[in-house]
C-alpha cells in the first residue's frame, strides 16, 4: 500500500506539474532578516534566562554568527576573524562544565571558533585547509567525561580539538574530508569513535585519531548516520555514496546490504545524508533521505525501499523527522531547492507545504521554542531570512526522534535505541 500511494503522488505530481491540493499549512510566526544568505540549520536550544529557547544561525555571506530570541530578535552576533563565507551548521554543548552551553563555529578560513552563550568569543583555534560543510562534532571519545571537538577540513584531515581549543591530534584521511561527521560507539568499548569520509572512503578513527577501519566505494562518499536500525543491540552505519548507493554496514566496517537508487530525474544526483527513525511503529528504524534531482525515499532497516516521492527540485540536507501533531505518527520534513518546506506523513503522502523566498539548503528543525508544548519549525532560506512556522494542529506534538540536522545539537549524526 506505501508504495501504491507514493506512485500515485508521483503520477499526480508528473502529469498536473504541481502538487495536489493539499491541507492547510502552517502558520508564520515570526521571520527575522539576518543580512545574508543562510547555508546553516538552525540551532535551538536555551542559550539565556530569557523566556523561551534561542536560535543559533551563521549569515553565511556575512560571515556573522547570529543568536535570535524566542520571539525573532537578535540577542548578539559575532562576525571577528572570519576570512571566507560560514557554511557549517555549529554545535552546542557545555565544553566547560560551568551550567552554561558553549557554540562551536566552523570554517570562515580554516578557523574553529568557541562562543560563550552570550557570544563572547572563548577561544579560537586555527586548522590546516577550509572547513566547507562538515559541521563540528561534540562527542567524549576518550571515555572520561570529557567532550572534544572533532572537525574535518578539505585538505583531507581530521582533527580534535580539546574542550579549551587545544588540537589534541589530526588524522590524514587522503582527499577532502570536510564532509558530516558522525559519533558514537561503534564497537561496545564505551567510547565514542568518529566515522568521516574522504573521497571515496569511510573511517572510523578511535580516541587517538587511530584508524580501527576503513570500507572503500565506487564513488565518492559523503559520510554517515548511525544507530542500531535492526533493534538487535549493534550499532549500524548507514553511508550516502554519489552514485545513488547506500551502504549499511556494521560495526565492524563490513557491508550488510546497499540500495542503489537509480536516477530520479535527468541524470546522475547524490543522496543527502540519512536521517534514522522507526516511522512506523515496528520497532525498527526506516532510513530516510533526499537527493538532488528532487526524491525523497524511505527504506525499511533492511534496505528495500517503504515509499518515493519525486519533485522537480533538488534537496540538499537530509530530512528531520518528529510527531509535529501529537497522533502517535511521525511526519518526515525536507526543504527544496524552489524554498519549499515539505511535510511528509509516515507513508509519504504529502500533509502540507510552505514556501519560503527561495532556496533552502538546509535541514529543518522541530522543537518547542515557546515552551506550550506544541512543535515549531525553524527553516533558514538562502532568501536571507529564519522562519519560525507553526504547524497546522492544535494538539501537544509528540517525540521528535531527528529534530535537526545530525539528529542533536552535539552534530553527532548518532540515534540510541531509545531515541529511535
Amino acid at each position: 500500500m506505501k508504495s501504491k500511494r507514493a506512485l500515485l503522488a508521483l503520477i499526480t505530481l508528473a502529469v498536473a506539474g504541481a502538487l495536489p491540493s493539499l491541507a492547510a499549512g502552517p502558520r508564520l510566526i515570526w521571520k527575522t532578516k539576518v543580512g545574508g544568505r543562510v547555508y546553516t540549520s538552525p540551532v535551538t536550544c536555551e542559550l539565556l534566562p530569557s523566556p523561551g529557547l534561542e536560535t543559533v544561525v551563521c549569515a553565511s555571506e556575512e560571515r556573522k554568527v547570529i543568536c535570535l530570541s524566542a520571539k525573532g530578535q537578535v540577542l548578539w552576533s559575532f562576525g571577528e576573524g572570519f576570512s571566507a563565507r560560514l557554511t557549517a551548521t555549529p554545535a552546542v554543548a557545555d565544553l566547560d562544565t560551568d551550567g552554561k552551553l558553549e557554540i562551536v563555529v566552523a570554517g570562515g578560513g580554516g578557523r574553529l571558533v568557541c562562543l560563550s552563550n552570550a557570544g563572547a568569543l572563548r577561544w579560537r583555534a586555527k586548522l590546516e585547509g577550509e572547513v566547507d560543510w562538515s559541521a563540528p562534532v561534540i562527542a567524549d571519545v576518550a571515555g572520561d567525561g570529557s567532550p572534544v571537538i572533532a572537525v574535518g577540513t578539505d585538505s583531507g584531515f581530521v582533527f580534535c580539538v580539546s574542550a579549551s581549543g587545544t588540537v589534541l591530534w589530526k588524522t590524514k584521511l587522503g582527499g577532502g574530508a570536510s564532509n558530516l561527521l558522525a559519533a558514537a560507539d561503534v564497537n561496545a568499548d564505551n567510547r565514542k569513535e568518529i566515522v568521516a569520509a574522504a573521497d571515496r572512503t569511510l573511517f572510523c578513527l578511535d580516541g587517538s585519531g587511530r584508524t580501527l577501519w576503513q570500507f572503500s566505494s565506487p564513488a565518492a562518499c559523503d559520510g554517515a548516520s548511525v544507530g542500531d536500525i535492526d533493534g538487535d543491540g549493534a550499532i549500524e552505519i548507514v553511508s550516502a555514496c554519489d552514485d545513488q548507493t547506500m551502504y549499511c554496514l556494521n560495526g565492524s566496517g563490513k557491508v550488510e546490504w546497499a540500495y542503489h537508487g537509480g536516477y530520479s530525474g535527468g541524470g546522475p544526483g547524490g543522496f543527502t545524508l540519512p536521517s534514522l527513525c522507526d516511522v512506523d511503529g515496528d520497532g525498527r528504524s526506516e532510513i530516510i533521505f533526499g537527493d538532488s534531482n528532487g526524491a525523497v525515499r524511505c527504506l525499511d532497516s533492511a534496505g528495500r525501499e517503504c515509499w518515493y516521492f519525486s519533485t522537480n527540485w533538488g534537496i540538499s540536507a537530509q530530512p528531520t523527522i518528529g510527531d509535529l501533531d501529537g497522533d502517535g505518527k511521525m511526519e518526515v520534513l525536507a526543504g527544496f531547492d524552489d524554498g519549499a518546506i515539505l511535510c511528509f506523513d509516515s507513508e509519504g503522502a504529502v500533509k502540507w507545504r510552505y514556501m519560503t523566498g527561495f532556496r533552502v539548503l538546509s535541514s529543518p528543525t522541530l522543537v518547542d521554542i515557546d515552551g506550550d508544548g506544541r512543535a515549531e519549525v525553524m527553516v533558514t532560506s538562502n532568501d536571507n531570512f529564519v522562519y519560525c512556522l507553526r504547524p497546522p494542529s492544535s494538539k501537544p506534538s509528540g517525540r521528535l526522534p531527528w529534530p535537526m540536522q545530525r539528529a542533536d545539537l552535539q552534530q553527532t549524526g548518532a540515534v540510541t535505541v531509545g531515541q529511535r
